[in-house]
């Protein structure tokens, strides 16, 4: 008999740009600047090349593309052979507002672009929102009953200080994060003998839709940006195609009531319960950092640890500090991160992901979720 369905509808307002990646990189080479460095246009190689064989560049072109010692970008390539404007925009795939980016002419500068659907529009995939919700309804669960989960505190404590020398980010208490999330969610007992199974997981019954499609003009460029304690600030050469701040986004939560206990109220109490702990273990440090505000969610890549895990949750602030210092030593984070300090400082990690857009400094992937 089919499970009794409720459905959520839920915008999601991005109130900081959302990076979602799609696993590629436009190199120097496939994309150029336009309009006076306000624009970037990704180029269709094909096109461009086709551009270039009418204009008698065709080798110039293979040569430029294939030689990986020539360090010229796709702007100055064209520059340097002369094709005319009208030819290069006619060859572009698409162009993305540069936003407030600085980049120093001649410095080599990949962008990571943004997922899209077929029709090469963005869009926020659902399993991303799930990622997130997940991550806020273990914290409320872990906060709310901390008893039950003493015996994955003590574990973890234990394996963090017993671990000497060099290991896997990937898997470094990777068993321990597993138990949490079994301790939280593996309730269903549809496999009695392997309780770690996932058919026994609750939230098999929340499903999450993708957001609705995006417009490409609903994208901007990001630079990233580390927002340090004492308020200064380094931007370095990394861009991201994000979407564009003030963007709303609408999608669903299904809950198939016979499997899962979720709804719209401990959804709500597992997000202000996660901000509380964020706010007092991590944000409260920086200088210019707000409180997060009602229905405040991290979203996708470039937010930074603390708000993609429940070691502050789950460990409380002077054992999620140790914790956090010595997960960055023992999974090889290079030394020039300077993480020692982090309990000099007091927060770890020490350093805010941030962008400038529109002049104003804004966390990576903070949205507004609303359940309506």
């Amino acid at each position: 008999m089919r499970s009794h369905l409720e459905v959520y509808p839920c915008r999601l307002t991005a109130l900081g740009p959302v990076f979602i990646g799609k696993g590629s990189e436009l190199s120097k080479k496939e994309y150029l600047f336009l309009d006076g460095r306000k624009t970037a246009g990704v180029v269709d190689i094909e096109k461009l090349y086709g551009a270039a064989v009418r204009n008698g560049l065709g080798k110039h072109f293979e040569t430029y593309m294939m030689d990986p010692r020539d360090k010229r970008n796709l702007g100055q390539w064209v520059r340097e052979e002369g094709l005319s404007g009208q030819e290069v925009r006619s060859c572009l795939k698409y162009a993305v507002d540069s936003g407030d980016t600085v980049i120093q002419r001649g410095t080599p500068v990949q962008i990571v672009e943004c997922i899209k659907d077929p029709y090469g529009l963005p869009y926020i995939p659902g399993s991303s929102i799930k990622g997130m919700l997940r991550t806020v309804l273990l914290a409320g669960r872990i906060l709310k009953d901390p008893g039950k989960f003493d015996r994955d505190r003590e574990q973890a404590l234990k394996t963090v200080r017993n671990t000497c020398g060099k290991v896997k980010r990937t898997t470094f208490l990777q068993a321990e994060r597993r138990s949490v999330e079994q301790n939280g969610f593996y309730s269903l007992n549809r496999n009695e003998r392997r309780r770690e199974d996932a058919v026994n997981d609750e939230l098999s019954g929340m499903i999450v839709s993708d957001s609705r499609t995006l417009k490409l003009k609903d994208l901007v460029l990001c630079q990233k940006v580390e927002y340090h304690r004492d308020g200064a600030e380094k931007r370095l050469n990394l861009l991201r195609e994000c979407i564009r701040p003030g963007t709303a986004v609408e999608f669903t939560i299904t809950i198939e009531r016979d499997i899962c206990s979720v709804g719209k109220e401990e959804i709500l109490r597992g997000i202000e319960a996660f901000n509380q702990v964020y706010y007092d273990c991590f944000l409260r440090a920086f200088r210019t950092a707000d409180r997060p505000l009602p229905g405040q969610v991290y979203l996708g890549g470039g937010t930074g640890f603390a708000s993609k895990t429940v070691i502050y949750p789950l460990l409380g602030r002077i054992d999620g500090l140790d914790t956090v210092i010595d997960i960055f030593r023992n999974t090889g984070v290079p030394a020039t991160h300077k993480h020692e300090k982090d309990r000099q400082y007091g927060v770890s990690p020490h350093i805010l992901k941030c962008t400038r857009f529109d002049g104003q400094l804004m966390e990576m992937g903070k949205c507004r979720l609303e359940i309506l």
